[in-house]
């Protein structure tokens, strides 16, 4: 075993800690639906550390159960360079499907906001006839948040203005109104959120409320700090668990990825970069 994956990381980020956190969630025997933005990094980190035997699935129909050759973090879900090595390449039906047979065990989406439900927007803010800003649209997250068996949300601000109280417009159902309204409305009873990761902490869901509560904080984060800038008024685990921080061949990984990303055209901002030279 190499000494690195015992020794932690003294300086990182809050973003760097999002990526890692949600990058330990995967396992290897996962079969991912890997959504575009913040996901991408962390399947691609997982690929490198320890999931080699990841098996993904793309929207557009692509099935893969290894890294792009050359090694090299798409772009987008439509980039040729994920073609050549592609198990099998069809369409959105064909992923689609795979979602609909309940074969998805893992979804890692990002979103605009978030709610305790786990009811994500990314349609718009405001009145959706007279919205203040339209959003991009939830693509096939409306599907995967609905029929995949686990489902991580990746917030790479958390703010009030991202973890929301009541959302202007559910784009990803999470547990709707919470217990066993999402059943009610007609998924499947083995589905739904599972975390939602952030720069500060990992929340999770009540098993009975289904509303999300403060699992565990990142270190030098305290719990009222999470809660300052939660809209909600948040509930908090009787004993709050605290993240390992990453270890030095983890941030390796990560920086390595964020790079990766950066060349590909990601926006990543300056508080989130400033130790990938280091």
């Amino acid at each position: 075993m190499d000494i690195d994956e015992n020794i932690y990381c003294k300086e990182y980020t809050g973003f760097e800690m999002m990526l890692v956190s949600a990058c330990r969630q995967i396992k290897d025997e996962d079969i991912v639906f890997n959504a575009f933005h913040w996901p991408f990094l962390a399947v691609h980190m997982a690929k490198l550390l320890h999931a080699p035997n990841l098996f993904t699935v793309l929207e557009v129909g692509l099935f893969q159960d290894e890294l792009p050759k050359p090694d090299k973090l798409p772009y987008s879900i439509s980039d040729p360079v994920l073609i050549p090595n592609s198990l099998f390449i069809g369409d959105s039906i064909d992923a689609l499907s795979v979602l609909q047979r309940g074969e998805v065990t893992l979804a890692l989406l990002s979103t605009s906001s978030i709610d305790k439900y786990g009811n994500c927007n990314t349609t718009v803010i405001g009145p959706y006839q007279k919205p203040i800003y339209r959003l991009p649209g939830g693509g096939g997250a409306t599907e995967i948040a609905g029929l995949s068996k686990r489902v991580i949300y990746l917030v790479d601000d958390h703010s009030k203005r991202r973890f929301i109280k009541k959302l202007d417009f559910i784009t990803d159902p999470g547990y709707l109104k919470g217990y066993d309204s999402r059943i009610k409305a007609g998924y499947p009873p083995d589905t739904g959120p599972e975390a939602i990761i952030s720069p500060l902490c990992i929340m999770r869901f009540d098993s009975v409320t289904k509303e999300a509560y403060l699992d565990a904080l990142n270190p030098n984060v305290t719990i009222d700090q999470v809660k300052e800038v939660t809209d909600w008024d948040l509930n908090v685990a009787k004993e709050v668990k605290e993240v390992e921080p990453p270890t030095i061949r983890e941030i390796e990984i990560c920086r390595k990825t964020m790079k990766d990303a950066i060349d590909q055209y990601y926006i990543l901002k300056p508080e989130w970069t400033k130790y990938l030279d280091k």
